[in-house]
């Protein structure tokens, strides 16, 4: 029953997203984004409710759906996007494969990771396509200051509620992650973000 709801509320939260952009015209940024946080929030409290074998199972199924809706273009409120990218499919893979490595012996260690990649990856990307006016380029790809500089933020403010004791990991962890996340393309940090997190926050915490 509780595998059942979280699968529901993924997918509500993807059709409604799309509903919505087609009946309002919201920017494809902000849906994405929307799609991005809301769905990885669910990926992040699943383990409280079910098992490391059905967060895999049920992600690698959304992966394999959601990598044939783009090829005939369902969902124009994740792939409606000019820039190349398998975001949406990296991201329910980053959410197995983390499962595989830090569930069930450290389930704080996981909902960091996919916080990380959920929260700062989005807020970052959001702020970076909307308000980015210096920029990057890495390995053929732009990125933007601004966004650089809110993923850091953001990812502090998480290490600083997964771990809140001041001492240098508060600094190490979000400085490594902006530099990690900087250096990755095609939506490939949906996919490295969270298991480099989770280890980040086993090894300094």
């Amino acid at each position: 029953m509780k595998l059942t709801l979280l699968i529901i509320i993924s997918s509500l939260l993807i059709l409604g997203a799309e509903l919505l952009k087609r009946k309002f015209a919201i920017s494809v940024t902000f849906t994405r984004r929307a799609i991005h946080v809301g769905t990885a929030t669910v990926a992040g409290i699943a383990p409280l409710f079910v098992t490391k074998e059905q967060i895999v199972i049920v992600s690698i199924t959304f992966a394999v759906v959601l990598l044939i809706a783009r090829f005939y273009n369902l969902f124009s409120a994740i792939h409606s996007v000019e820039r190349r990218t398998f975001g949406e499919v990296y991201l329910p893979l980053g959410v197995a494969i983390t499962a595989v490595i830090f569930l069930p012996q450290d389930v704080l260690a996981f909902q960091f990771g996919i916080f990380i990649m959920g929260i700062s990856d989005a807020v970052s990307g959001l702020i970076g396509e909307k308000f980015g006016r210096y920029t990057l380029q890495v390995l053929g790809n732009t990125k933007t200051l601004e966004g650089s500089l809110s993923f850091f933020v953001c990812s502090l403010v998480l290490t600083a509620v997964f771990h809140p004791v001041f001492g240098y990991q508060l600094l190490i962890i979000p400085l490594t992650l902006t530099l990690v996340e900087l250096v990755l393309i095609y939506g490939l940090d949906n996919f490295v973000l969270p298991i480099v997190a989770a280890l980040l926050f086993q090894i300094f915490t």
